[in-house]
C-alpha cells in the first residue's frame, strides 16, 4: 500500500530531477553569455527538462480527471503532418542528448487535415516518446511512426502509431498491471515512468475509440503502438491566409497580475508586430476597453486569476458593452482569449461560457498563441 507520503516523495523527486537541471543549466548560459553556440545547446536542454515537468504535471491532473470521470475530448480540425513534426523535433533533440538515435516515418499519403484532439493525442505520443528516451540504453534507438491505415468508413480513417525502443524491456510480472494508474516507488526501477502517464494514454486512447498495445523483451526493449479513428474532412477547410495571418499592426490587450508572464508574453507578440497594452487586474482591462475607441484592440489575453477582478468576469464585462451605443459591435466580436495556469477541462468550459473565444494554458506555446491569434483575428 501506498501512503500519501511515498506518492508525495515519488512526485517531488520526478519534478526536481528536472528542475535541478534546468536551474544548474541557466547558470551555465550566463557563464557562456559569449559563446552563442553553446548557449543555444543549453537551452535545446532547457526546453527538454522544462517539457518533462509540464507533461507529468498534466499527466496527474488528468489522472484525478479520469478517475472522477469528468474528461471529455475537444473536436477540431488540425494539421495532424504539422503536430507530429513539432514532436519529432522535440524528441529527436532530447535522444540526441542522450545518446539515442531517433528515426521518424511517416509514409505518403497523409492528409493535411483531421478531426479530433489535437491536445490529447500530442500527450499520449509525448508520453510514449518521452518513456522510449528515458528507459533507453547509451547508444539505443527510437523510432516513431505514423501511418494512415485508409478510411473505416465513409468520413474517417484509421491512424496507427507506433512507437519502438531499445531501452530495458519490461517481463511479463511489469506487463500486466502496466496501464494500471499507481506511482511508481523506489523498488520499481525498470516500470514506464512515474505512474501516471501510460494510466492517462490508454484512457485518452480508449475515449479516442482505441486501445494502446505494448510488445516488450526484458533487456531488449518495447514497442507500443495504437489505431485511433479520426475524421477526414472531404472539402479542404478554410485556411489563415497568409494576409490573414500576418499579426503586423494589431492592438493586444494583455491583463495578468504576473509582471514575468507579462514580459514573456509581451516578447511574443512584439516579435510578430503587434503592439501591446498592459492592465495587471481585470478591472483595469475593462476600464481599458471601454476608454478606447471601437476597433481600436484586435484581441484581449486575459489571466483567469488576479486580484480585484478575475479573467472570467471581466469578459463578462467586455461583452456585455455590447448593448451600449457605439460598443455594441466591437465588444461582441474582439476576441477574448484566456491565458491561465488553470489547465482543467472544466476550466475551459468556464472560460467559453464567460464569453471567451479560446483557452491556453501556461505555459504558453509560441506557436499555439501565434496560430490562435491568426484564426481569430477579425476581417
Amino acid at each position: 500500500m501506498l501512503y500519501k507520503s511515498d506518492v508525495l516523495s515519488r512526485i517531488s523527486h520526478e519534478i526536481r530531477t528536472p528542475l535541478n537541471s534546468i536551474m544548474g543549466l541557466n547558470r551555465i548560459v550566463a557563464e557562456k553569455a559569449d559563446d552563442p553556440a553553446a548557449v543555444k545547446e543549453y537551452t535545446k536542454q532547457i526546453d527538454v527538462a522544462s517539457a518533462y515537468i509540464l507533461a507529468l504535471v498534466n499527466n496527474i491532473l488528468d489522472a484525478e480527471q479520469f478517475a472522477e470521470g469528468t474528461v471529455t475530448l475537444a473536436q477540431s480540425d488540425f494539421s495532424i503532418r504539422q503536430m507530429v513534426e513539432v514532436l519529432q523535433v522535440t524528441y529527436s533533440n532530447a535522444a540526441k542528448q542522450e545518446g539515442i538515435d531517433f528515426s521518424f516515418v511517416m509514409p505518403e499519403p497523409m492528409p493535411e487535415t483531421v478531426t479530433g484532439d489535437r491536445y490529447r493525442l500530442n500527450q499520449v505520443l509525448g508520453n510514449l516518446l518521452s518513456n522510449a528516451i528515458r528507459f533507453n540504453k547509451p547508444e539505443g534507438r527510437v523510432d516513431f511512426l505514423v501511418e494512415d491505415m485508409g478510411a473505416c468508413n465513409d468520413t474517417q480513417h484509421i491512424f496507427r502509431f507506433t512507437v519502438a525502443d531499445t531501452g530495458i524491456g519490461m517481463g511479463p510480472d511489469k506487463l500486466k498491471n502496466l496501464f494500471a494508474a499507481k506511482v511508481v516507488t523506489d523498488d520499481e526501477t525498470a516500470v514506464y515512468g512515474a505512474g501516471f502517464g501510460l494510466a492517462v494514454a490508454q484512457n485518452v486512447v480508449g475515449l479516442m475509440g482505441g486501445k494502446i498495445n505494448v510488445r516488450s523483451i526484458e533487456g531488449q526493449g518495447s514497442t507500443f503502438w495504437f489505431e485511433v479513428p479520426m475524421t477526414v474532412p472531404e472539402a479542404k477547410p478554410r485556411q489563415v491566409s497568409e494576409e490573414n495571418a500576418d499579426l503586423q499592426g494589431c492592438t493586444v490587450l494583455i491583463a495578468d497580475d504576473n509582471t514575468i508572464n507579462i514580459g514573456i508574453v509581451k516578447h511574443l507578440l512584439k516579435s510578430y508586430g503587434c503592439n501591446v497594452e498592459v492592465a495587471t487586474n481585470g478591472k483595469d482591462a475593462v476600464a481599458l476597453f471601454k476608454a478606447s475607441e471601437p476597433g481600436h484592440y484586435d484581441a484581449v489575453l486575459l489571466d483567469i486569476r488576479m486580484p480585484v477582478m478575475d479573467g472570467l468576469e471581466a469578459a463578462r464585462q467586455i461583452r456585455a458593452l455590447g448593448g451600449e451605443g457605439g460598443y455594441s459591435y466591437d465588444a461582441l466580436t474582439v476576441p477574448i482569449i484566456a491565458m491561465t495556469a488553470n489547465a482543467m477541462d472544466s476550466d475551459r468550459e468556464k472560460s467559453l461560457e464567460a464569453g471567451m473565444n479560446a483557452h491556453l494554458t501556461k505555459p504558453i506555446q509560441p506557436e499555439e498563441l501565434y496560430t490562435t491569434l491568426a484564426s481569430l483575428k477579425r476581417q
